[in-house]
């Protein structure tokens, strides 16, 4: 679930109040389509990757975007989400889009967190998550209904070659020890 929450100076910490329920998908209300379309210029055309600083554009107004992972579970823990950036490659009819997360809250007990109004955490770890829209540009105008695929066993992400390879770069530049790890291989 996405929502808005305001950013609110609490003495020394920073207050989040959930303020209301956002879309980030979809050409008429969706936050990612319309913070796209203002970037766009004319000359514009697929195949290129863009990335939209949502937390910054959020932040100058005293706002976050935060994105609960597990809405349903109410019995379970807690992973709370402030989106960063929106992380994106447009091709012809469809944008495959990574979302760069600061992870508020995991693994905390429900009971112990209330999610209408909490403190941020001044230190936050990094995370993505990938998905696609279905929607594109031609010449700087936004085309297609820039939702999310509905549920099916045909709606897993394909990546090609520099898709993949702009993804790859912008976790680098963005985090830069991110994908250094050590992993164990059979």
């Amino acid at each position: 679930m996405y929502s808005l929450y305001e950013r609110t100076p609490d003495a020394t910490q920073l207050r989040l109040k959930f303020k209301e329920h956002i879309k980030l998908a979809g050409c008429n209300w969706g936050i990612i389509p319309n913070l796209l379309a203002d970037k766009l210029k004319p000359t514009d055309n697929p195949p290129i990757g863009w990335t939209l600083d949502v937390s910054e554009y959020y932040n100058k107004n005293n706002e976050s975007i935060i994105i609960d992972i597990t809405p349903k579970n109410k019995t379970a823990e807690v992973f709370l989400c402030e989106l960063d950036k929106v992380i994106g490659f447009t091709y012809d009819a469809w944008t495959p889009i990574m979302y760069r997360l600061n992870i508020l809250f995991n693994g905390i007990q429900s009971n112990g967190i209330d999610k209408i109004s909490f403190v941020y955490l001044d230190k936050t770890e990094a995370i993505y998550t990938m998905l696609y829209l279905y929607g594109s540009f031609k010449n700087g105008e936004l085309v297609g209904t820039w939702n999310y695929p509905g549920p099916s066993p045909t709606n897993a992400l394909l990546l090609w070659s520099e898709s993949l390879t702009f993804f790859t770069q912008q976790v680098s530049f963005f985090d830069r020890d991110f994908l250094k790890e050590n992993i164990k291989t059979i």
